[in-house]
């Protein structure tokens, strides 16, 4: 009899250990993993020279996930520059008929000038912004 009280208790300390470890919302990396995603998706597609679309919208410390589409004909870049336009925040390349993804997580409010900066694109309009607040 004692020893199936133990087993019992050892069950139940077990089980809400488990329930407490589910409802905890988890860790990754050692941090605290976001509930239900919190992050955005923008489907961009990049042609001779824009983006559609090119305004986005965020929130600090919100990930937000650029999926891009080249239907151009020659290589595009989609580079993320900083609110005072000093250094290039992320990039990425895509050549024709490719789709890529960058994942930013903007760390302060301000709107972060996004371009093409293969030569001549951004001059010719291939630019956005993503606003943050």
């Amino acid at each position: 009899m004692k020893s199936q009280r133990i087993v019992l208790s050892a069950l139940v300390g077990v089980l809400v250990i488990a329930l407490l470890a589910a409802c905890s919302g988890g860790t990754v990396g050692g941090t605290k993993a976001p509930v239900g995603g919190g992050g955005k998706t923008y489907n961009i597609s990049a042609t001779e020279f824009q983006f559609t679309p090119n305004k986005f919208d965020a929130s600090v410390g919100q990930k937000v996930t650029f999926k891009v589409t080249n239907k151009g004909t020659v290589e595009h870049t989609f580079v993320i520059m900083s609110p005072d336009r000093s250094q290039e925040l992320a990039k990425l390349n895509a050549q024709p008929g490719e789709t890529k993804s960058l994942d930013f997580t903007p760390s302060a409010a301000g709107t972060y000038p996004i371009d093409c900066n293969v030569a001549g694109h951004k001059e010719a309009g291939m630019t956005g912004e993503l606003n943050v607040k």
